[in-house]
This record gives C-alpha cells, structure tokens and sequence, in this order.
C-alpha cells in the first residue's frame, strides 16, 4: 500500500489536561531541559561558575612552535617570551616531534591556554626566568592540525579555566546575587557563620567589600557635610565622614538631626554621648559607641536600584534581606538605612516614584520624598497596609505599585504618599481571593506571580478572581499540584527579557520555564542539577542581558553560558504527544520519521517512540538507540534505524520506524557535555494505512 505523509510543528509546551485524542500533536506530554519556543523546542543552554575571571566557555588554545629545547616544560607551567612579554599556561607538556632536550636540540611545539600578550618568532621562552627553549614561529589559536586534537585541547582549556574559578568564600548557600555599576556582587555568610559578607567579583575573584564603620548620632544642630573630618569631643578619635544619613530632622535648632555618620575607617573609638566636633565646633552628640558595618548572617537579600537625585549617574543600590535594616551602596560607601522600627528588618524592597518602599510583615513603609535616609511623618514618610504578610513588590507597573500578600493583592496609585493634603496616593486591595507565592513575582509586560492555583499575571486575577481557569498554567496544572503534594517551595524566579520568559525554581533543584513568545504561554520543566537560591537578570557593558543565579554550594553562575552544567552533562528530553494523524480508529504501519533540527554539527540525539496511546498489549519491538554516527542506544521503546543529517547546521534527521499502532508519540533526547543548543523545529511521519481498529 502506498505511503502518505503527515507533517506538524513542534510547539506548544506541555499539556497534562487536554484528553490525548484532542491534544496538539505538536505538544509535550513530558519532557525536561527543553524549552517551548515560539520556533520550536529548544535544548536549554548550560550555565557556568563566575568569579570574575574570563568564563570558562571563552577559553582557547594556541599551539607555538619551538626549536633549541633545552629544558622540558611541563603541564601548568607559565610560559614567557623574553622580548615580547607575552605569556601562557603550558596545557599539557611540551611534545617533541625531534632532537632531545640532553643535546639543547629539541623541536616540537607547545600547547598554552590563556595565553596574553603576542609571542614573537625567534625570542626565547623562559619558565621561571629560566629559557627552556626558542620561539619558532608566532602562536596560532586553535592551530592543531586534526579535529581530534582540536577539540581535546578546547575542552582541556575550557576545564582548565573552570577549575580557576572560585566559590564566593563562606558557608552556606549564596544569599544573594546583585548587578551594580557594572560590577556583579554576591552575598554569603561567613566561614563561621556569624554575619554576612558582601562580595564582589573581580579580574582577581570575589573580593569581600568593606563596608566601614559608623557613629548614630542625635542633637545634629551644626550642619555636618561629607569629606569633614569629626573628632569626639572626650575619646579624640577621628574619622573622615564619607556618608551622612539623616533620618529625622534638620540641623537647626528645635529641630535636631537624627542619624548616623558612616566612615571608611576610624582612628580610636567615639564614645557614647560625647560631642561630635568639625574643626572644634559641635555639631552633634553621639549616640552610642562607634562600630564596624556588619551584617547578620541568614537573610536572604532582595534588591532594587534607583536614582532618588535625578542626577545622570547617580543611581544606588539598595537592598534588604529580613534581618538586617535596608541598605544603601554607591560602590564604595555603604550606609545602613534605619527607620525607627524595633525590629528594623525588612524583607521586601522597592523604589517608585521617588520614594523607598519597605514591607514589614503586613506594614509597608515609605520614606520621605527623595529622600531614601528619612522616615520621619514630617519628611513625607509614612506606613500602608495590605492586611496582610507582604510577599512581593513590583514598582512601575502602568506607574502603581504592586504589594501581594499570600492571598491579597493590593494596588497603590498616585505619586504623592505623605506630606498630609498635598497626597494623592491611595492604596486599593484589587483581590482578597488570589495573590502571590512569596519569590515568584517577576514584573514583566504585567506582573507574573505563582499562587496556589497556578501562575498568573495581574489581568488574569483582575477578571477571573481566584478561579483557576484564570491561569496561565491550566494546561499543567498536575505538574503544580503534584509540586504542592511533594513539599517544594519556591525559592527564586527569573524574567529573561530577551527571549520572553518567565522562569521559576524550586527547593528540590527544579524550575519551569514559561515563553510568552507565541499566541498563549507554553511552559517545559527545568532541572538544572542545582537550586537556584536567588537570580537576576543583569545587562552587560554591551547592552546585552546576562542571568546569573547563586546556589547553596556557594558558587554563583552565569545561566545561558557554555555548553554544559558547569562542566556536568545537560541531560534533555521532550516526549510529543500522541499523533493519531486525523484518524483516531485508523490502524497505520509507521515507516519513518523525519524531523527538522537546527543543530551544530556533530549534534547526538536520541529517541523512542510508542505507539496506540501506550497500549501495553502491542508486542514490543527490539531495543534499538541512535544518535548522528549512528552508535549507542538509549531508549527502549522502539526500533530506529540511524538520523541521517542533510545539512551540518540546520536541515532533516531521518529515522526509519518499526512500529503499528492507531497513534504514535516520539520523544528526543541528549545527554552532552560539549554540544551547543539545537531547536527541533518540526516532525514529518510517514505511514500506510492498515485497516480499521477492531
């Protein structure tokens, strides 16, 4: 009988709800580490550790001819041109290809990595400032003269660079992750557990910042700037006042100032009540004794940056973490931001219309206008409450500010929050019947939230209330409830501004990932092999958005980068659903199988297939795997005979199929360290009818 043929696009992301007679072939009904694109399902990217150092996935090799070896030169040694001053790792040792070392006639060539500087032909080559050998020629990059060779010593550099970079020092998980000024800092208690220390990653690695010292002071009546120098009228010791942070008050008298002066570094100790003196002259009383900036450790940070100055370049960073009072940081200054409070640890931040925004269980501060150091009533601070434990803010929103309680939403317009009759802003709870998982707010085109009947978006709840149907994730409503079942909190969430996605992690080392690129939401698992504790999405010197995310080993990675999981394979599947091509009641040989794959070259995959909606009754048909060489074998579904690739980037993998059935489902797989994504882009099956099922 003659063949026909059927083809349909590999999209829509998972549904576990429509009844498999009705469900888009073209959809998931299981899968993992792939993603649901608006072209496709695409294997997800790798990640890899940061410090600051050049990232593993950029690491090379170059290949220098030597001559006149006198001295061997072994793996992980530094290299040096002795006129150019140029430099290199010794990735492995040297090979001699004539002469011998003994008789000062060696001939071979080198392999360096990390090579820095231009090797000039003919210098000497020094380890050690001793010459081992003569340059015979410049250094070529990527120069070995076999593919074999090649990829051995990329990926040799590659794990070479990987294993340079650091952990941020500590203990504990990372418990935060920020991007500032260019800069990339992360937050990790410390090796004994006693506070929190802020790192920043370097050329060097992460480097702990110093955060400096400060005196609280009260009776402020003598206007004190930064750059003075105050000494304490009775203990003599001094300090440069770098940060000036008045909470309530003025300098005039009646009206004292309130805060704290930070400094870099003091001479001595300030005394409790003694005079704070600028060239002699009083301009404050101290208000305790004088103390080194620390953090108490545990919190789990979020942050925000803003400029409160309106001046280009001025923006801040600020942050908070449930256990220690908000912060502020420049770059160089960092400066306690007390409001008063008892308990002065709040948990939630955000910057909006030029006020600070702090939640405290139910209560949501603000400070005075412009001011992010003042939380007095007659500065223009003041208290909301949504009624209950904030979990989530999102500033800017159609200019409102969003507040989530767990099941409570509420909404805050105007732009004007204190100041008594100039106000206009007014506080809305918007719903009483939906809000958010605390973490899983991310602000999108609108925000994006995790409640307990699935993910949503604020229109979402604004016409549908608590009804599940209002969800974005109807169609994977069993994989949440099954989250819920087995115990998994959320533990972070990610927007990817540049591929449309909304991305969420749990405490078992789990994420979904959601593309809102198409016509509706599609959404695919994640399994990293890591929990990601905290992430942010960052935008790099180039413009071009960086995700990094902090996990509970202490290393912080760089999501979307390299080939692998940092150095572990990405282990991927996506299973289709089953395909009744029109005829439900139709029993079809299926011959073969022909899917469109953009892929690099030298891509492996592998599948299975099953068929009759996984009637177990059908016999079985011999265990059989493929991949692009035509070895191995993997899944054990199916008979497969070997893709066969018609284009080495993008083109057609064939499989011939040994399978009958009403139905067929396919699923792809790779397990691969060292390949780049590919996107599976469509499916062609190729079938003869065999007659009515009976």
């Amino acid at each position: 009988m003659s063949q026909t043929t059927a083809h349909f696009s590999t999209v829509g992301g998972l549904d576990l709800v429509t009844p498999a007679i009705k469900r888009d072939p073209g959809a998931a009904i299981g899968g993992v580490n792939y993603e649901p694109r608006l072209e496709g399902y695409t294997r997800v990217a790798g990640h890899e550790r940061v410090d600051g150092r050049p990232l593993a996935s950029t690491a090379s090799y170059w290949v220098l001819p030597f001559t006149t070896g006198a001295g061997a030169i072994t793996e992980g040694q530094t290299v040096t041109g002795a006129a150019s001053g140029a430099t290199g790792e010794a990735l492995i040792a040297a090979v001699i290809e004539s002469g011998t070392y003994g008789a000062g006639s060696a001939a071979g060539y080198l392999v360096l990595t990390a090579v820095t500087g231009t090797f000039q032909n003919g210098e000497a080559l020094k380890v050690g400032g001793v010459t081992k050998a003569t340059a015979a020629d410049t250094a070529t990059e990527r120069g070995a003269t076999n593919d074999p060779d090649d990829q051995a010593w990329l990926r040799d550099a590659v794990e070479t660079q990987r294993a340079k970079i650091g952990d941020v020092p500590g203990s504990g998980p990372i418990r935060g992750v920020w991007g500032y000024g260019g800069n990339l800092y992360a937050f990790r208690n410390n090796a004994g557990g006693t506070a929190c220390v802020m790192h920043k990653a370097t050329a060097a690695g992460w480097v702990a910042q110093a955060l400096g010292s400060r005196v609280k002071f009260t009776d402020g009546t003598g206007l004190i700037t930064e750059g003075q120098t105050v000494a304490g009228g009775t203990s003599g010791a001094t300090g440069v006042v770098t940060r000036v942070v008045v909470r309530e008050g003025d300098w005039t008298a009646g009206n004292e100032a309130v805060g704290q002066l930070v400094f870099a570094t003091i001479s001595g100790a300030f005394l409790n009540g003694e005079e704070l003196r600028v060239g002699g002259v009083k301009k404050a009383v101290a208000d305790g004794a004088s103390s080194t900036i620390t953090l108490l450790p545990g919190g789990r940070f979020e942050f925000t940056t803003y400029n409160f100055t309106g001046l280009a370049g001025a923006a801040r960073m600020y942050g908070c973490d449930g256990v220690n009072p908000a912060f502020e940081w420049d770059g160089v200054v960092f400066a306690l931001i007390l409001t008063g409070m008892t308990a002065d640890m709040p948990r939630h931040i955000a910057a909006h219309s030029n006020y600070l925004f702090l939640a405290f269980d139910a209560s949501l501060q603000f400070s005075g206008l412009g001011s992010p150091y003042e939380w007095s009533v007659l500065a223009g601070a003041g208290e909301l409450s949504i009624g209950e434990a904030i979990t989530g803010l999102v500033a800017g929103y159609a200019g409102t500010l969003v507040a989530f309680g767990r099941n409570r939403i509420g909404i805050l317009y105007g732009t004007v929050f204190g100041g008594g009759t100039s106000a206009d802003g007014d506080l809305k709870i918007i719903t009483e019947e939906a809000g958010a998982v605390e973490w899983s707010v991310q602000a999108m085109a609108q925000p994006i939230f995790l409640d307990d009947r699935g993910v949503r978006n604020l229109a979402s709840v604004q016409e549908f209330g608590d009804f599940q149907a209002g969800t974005l994730s109807r169609l994977i409503k069993p994989y949440l409830d099954a989250k819920r079942r087995a115990g998994a909190t959320v533990v972070s969430s990610l927007r990817v501004r540049d591929l449309n996605q909304y991305r969420l992690f749990w405490s078992d080392g789990t994420g979904l990932v959601m593309d809102l690129s198409g016509t509706g939401p599609a959404f695919m698992p994640l399994a990293l092999g890591r929990v990601v504790r905290c992430a942010v999405s960052v935008e790099g010197a180039d413009g071009a958005e960086q995700l990094y995310f902090g996990s509970d080993g202490g290393f912080v990675y760089r999501l979307d980068s390299g080939t692998s999981f940092d150095g572990q394979p990405v282990e991927a599947y996506v299973r289709l659903a089953f395909n009744h091509l029109g005829s439900p009641t139709l029993n079809k040989r299926f011959h073969k199988a022909t899917v469109e794959i953009t892929a690099a070259p030298n891509t492996t995959l592998y599948a299975s297939a099953d068929f009759d909606y996984g009637n177990p009754d059908l016999p079985s048909a011999a265990e059989q795997g493929f991949d692009v060489a035509g070895r191995g074998g993997f899944w054990n579904e199916a008979a497969w005979n070997e893709f066969y690739w018609s284009a080495p980037v993008e083109g057609l993998a064939e499989a011939y199929i040994d399978g009958s059935g009403t139905s067929i489902s396919l699923a792809i797989g790779t397990e691969a360290t060292h390949e780049d994504p590919h996107t599976i882009h469509g499916l062609t099956l190729h079938t003869s009818a065999r007659g009515l099922k009976r």
